[in-house]
């Protein structure tokens, strides 16, 4: 998963829709969460701050106040019988397709509020990684039940499935090897 926008700006209105790397007691990164859990796990002691967000960005109640945070790490170890090897034909989520896309259209890179089925669900088309790309409304309307062959459309780039998790526990890796 990946919930932040590169070009977006952390505000009040926005901040709770960031994304936040939960790293397992033993520093083996295990999801992304959205950034209100994040501040539950810390608040509750569950979990402490690895990396603050850049720019700092202040989030506050009455009686506390922390930094937004880039990465937690739970306080107890979470043993996980096996982990899911997620591959470009594994089914996929519209929100987590759209954060894959950074919300930007396949077709045209505008801002995306939808998920193009590349091959129309009425033609078989499955809800997976390879078949799904962030679509602004005027693109999806004007490819409506078409391939985009048929509809006169490009894609931008080919959708697969994120492997960005694998490549955030490699920097960790090293980052604690480095410390």
């Amino acid at each position: 998963m990946h919930f932040r926008h590169a070009d977006l700006e952390i505000t009040a209105d926005n901040w709770i829709h960031s994304g936040v790397l939960l790293l397992n007691a033993s520093y083996e990164a295990l999801t992304e969460i959205r950034a209100e859990r994040a501040v539950v796990l810390l608040i509750t002691g569950a979990a402490e701050p690895v990396t603050e967000r850049e720019p700092h960005f202040a989030i506050r109640s009455k009686h506390v106040e922390i930094g937004l945070p880039e990465t937690i790490r739970l306080l107890r170890y979470v043993y996980l019988e096996h982990s899911l090897l997620v591959t470009d034909g594994s089914r996929a989520t519209l929100p987590a397709v759209l954060r894959r896309d950074n919300y930007r259209c396949g077709y045209c890179t505008d801002w995306a509020r939808t998920v193009d089925h590349i091959r129309p669900r009425s033609r078989g088309g499955p809800n997976t990684w390879d078949n799904l790309i962030a679509a602004c409304g005027r693109c999806n309307s004007h490819k409506a039940d078409r391939t985009p062959e048929e509809a006169g459309m490009r894609l931008l780039w080919e959708p697969k499935a994120p492997r960005d998790m694998e490549k955030r526990q490699r920097r960790i890796w090293k980052e604690l090897a480095a410390s």
